[in-house]
């Protein structure tokens, strides 16, 4: 195709990039002449093509927080989906767009997740020509990275809004987030412990004792709420689980959540669990499900692949229904946890705490529908009986309880 270089408007380049990053990112075979093209417009003036690229991701991304995803999830979809080497750009891209933003304008949730991401303020503008010279990478493989990751921002599906857009004006004395840190990292020094044991005795005891702290931690926590006015701080959280088994694992999330007074929704497209629940709650139901997500998969692995009676594999039905039965088990370990460190709460407590923990649910459950107005049920099947009792032995030598509950 003919290429003009004499007089390139930035217009030209930017009606360019679309479906070029369309073709690059699905391997297109198309997708040579477009990296051609572009490239003939960098060799002409890459400052140019520079600042041309930045305002295509820029544009992008803001699209994607208007779709509802905030910069940790387009990460964690990313890791999924993208190669390695674009990770670094993508977080270079995500803090040039944030120089639009008055730190005060951005909710201290996401600047939390922009922290951990390694994300930190100032905000720093992107240059390609700088980014590709600091990760020493050539100049073709930059604008096919870059290339990449616009084709991805663009295929972004809609997603429920947790938290406001940034540069909106973030309400000032909203309530805190009620954590105490000697108890969080009492609990996760707990969790560790149960994950690294080689001992299915040892790791039921240390993930039951961080689930007993966890609901006495909620429920003091209740009781405080109980002297002042009830302040909602529901809220959402989404947690991306790893693949295979997005079904069975976010059932175990489920379970977690119920136990802690959350309620939960899964897309098993993009292997997300989202929680709405107090904020207290949604802390603790992270953890816990992240920590049991290890052990469940350890334990799974460790069940070995199967075999039938032909010689056929059946690892694959034995793990789903051994992570199905995993679930249920750990709910109803979980449950009968919450209802004995309920039922030790005094009596004269008892009657504060009741009216709490009904107002916060019914807080939860109006934030619910907001976000999820249509969900639907979905039922599963077991398919291998040996997995699921292999399941079962292994969530009694683990920990906690809870309800099974996850819609989608």
């Amino acid at each position: 195709m003919g290429v003009r270089l004499d007089g390139v408007s930035d217009q030209e380049i930017l009606r360019l990039l679309p479906t070029a990053a369309a073709v690059v990112a699905v391997r297109d075979d198309r997708a040579d002449a477009h990296l051609a093209q572009l490239g003939a417009y960098d060799e002409r003036d890459q400052a140019q093509v520079d600042r041309c690229v930045q305002a295509f991701l820029t544009g992008l991304l803001r699209t994607a927080w208007e779709r509802g995803w905030a910069p940790a999830d387009v990460v964690q979809h990313g890791r999924r989906t993208l190669d390695a080497g674009v990770e670094p750009l993508l977080l270079a891209a995500i803090s040039a767009e944030h120089r639009g933003y008055r730190p005060a304008t951005i909710d201290p949730r996401w600047l939390g997740q922009l922290t951990d991401l390694g994300v930190p303020q100032p905000f720093t503008e992107l240059s390609l020509t700088a980014w590709a010279a600091g990760a020493r990478v050539g100049r073709y493989l930059t604008l096919h990275h870059a290339l990449s990751l616009a084709g991805f921002l663009q295929t972004l599906p809609v997603l429920a809004r947790l938290y406001p857009l940034p540069g909106t004006t973030v309400r000032r004395g909203q309530p805190a987030v009620p954590a105490n840190g000697k108890m969080l990292a009492r609990i996760r020094g707990l969790l560790a412990k149960a994950e690294a044991t080689e001992f299915p005795d040892e790791a039921e005891a240390l993930s039951g004792k961080a689930q007993e702290l966890m609901a006495k931690f909620s429920l003091d926590s209740a009781l405080l709420d109980a002297e002042v006015e009830i302040p909602d701080d529901s809220a959402g959280r989404r947690l991306w689980v790893e693949t295979p088994y997005v079904s069975a694992k976010a059932q175990l999330v489920g379970a977690v959540a119920a136990a802690n007074r959350c309620r939960t929704v899964v897309i098993d497209e993009l292997a997300v669990v989202t929680i709405v629940g107090a904020e207290v709650d949604l802390q603790h139901t992270e953890i816990l499900s992240t920590s049991l997500l290890v052990q469940a998969n350890r334990a799974m692995l460790a069940a070995g692949k199967h075999i039938g009676h032909q010689g056929e594999s059946r690892t694959r039905s034995f793990r789903q229904s051994f992570l199905m039965a995993y679930a249920q088990r750990i709910g109803e370990r979980l449950e009968q946890t919450a209802a004995a460190t309920q039922a030790a709460v005094p009596e004269a407590a008892a009657d504060r705490l009741l009216p709490v923990l009904a107002k916060r649910e019914e807080q939860v459950d109006a934030l619910f529908a907001q976000l999820f107005p249509n969900t639907t049920t979905r039922r599963t099947r077991i398919t291998n009986g040996a997995g699921w009792n292999a399941g079962v032995t292994a969530a009694d030598q683990a920990q906690l309880e809870g309800r099974r509950q996850v819609r989608r």
